[in-house]
């Protein structure tokens, strides 16, 4: 299994708020399995997923899951706990992310494209003093373009002191907690990214797979 307990307990959560961190959920074998896969990224035995990589930020791998039972067991937790139909659940992306050492620490926050209804933070290695820090009293209106949209001085005058306003979040999650938001809806980023590693898997159930990387099919 790939969570530990039954995650349909906290969707009131989810839904009241667009956002939740749950503490010590991922189970010791998807853990295992998380950290094998950055272990065989780093030693270059899956190749970089080069078509989405940011440069000057972070490093993309396409993320497998170990068997077709084990994904369909990770879909049936995260619908139950969204509230969204195991049938219709999509995935649009499902990337491990390797923030590089130069990364920013305090880029400005986005929206993830309209794909990613809900986008799943499973973090694997975690750089010193990081954390998602996410936005959820600002405008939340999704984003349902095809690109994820990143706020402006335009759109929030004093940008660069947004991450000291009351607005800013951060969630302070750890190995073994995972993290879930309305990923096209809040604004949201990385702040302190060096050298952490993330998968994050958005989904959605509207079928909308851009990127061709949708499992359930």
């Amino acid at each position: 299994m790939p969570f530990k307990s039954d995650l349909s307990v906290h969707r009131d959560q989810l839904q009241r708020d667009g956002y939740i961190l749950l503490k010590d959920i991922l189970s010791t074998k998807l853990m295992a399995e998380l950290q094998y896969f950055l272990a065989r990224s780093r030693s270059g035995s899956v190749a970089e997923y080069g078509t989405w990589r940011i440069g000057g930020k972070k490093q993309q791998f396409l993320f497998d899951f170990p068997s077709t039972e084990f994904a369909n067991k990770f879909r049936d937790g995260i619908a139950a706990l969204t509230g969204m139909a195991a049938e219709k659940l999509t995935i649009s992306e499902r990337h491990l992310k390797q923030y590089d050492s130069d990364a920013p620490d305090y880029p400005a926050p986005h929206k993830d494209r309209g794909a990613s209804k809900y986008s799943i933070g499973l973090p694997i290695h975690l750089g010193p003093e990081t954390s998602v820090c996410v936005f959820p009293t600002l405008d939340r209106t999704p984003n349902d373009g095809p690109r994820a949209v990143f706020m402006t001085e335009q759109d929030h005058p004093g940008l660069e002191d947004i991450y000291n306003s009351p607005d800013a979040l951060p969630l302070n999650e750890e190995l073994g907690d995972m993290i879930i938001f309305l990923g096209s809806g809040i604004y949201h980023e990385r702040i302190r990214p060096r050298g952490t590693a993330v998968l994050y898997i958005k989904v959605n159930d509207q079928g909308f797979d851009p990127l061709g990387e949708n499992i359930y099919t």
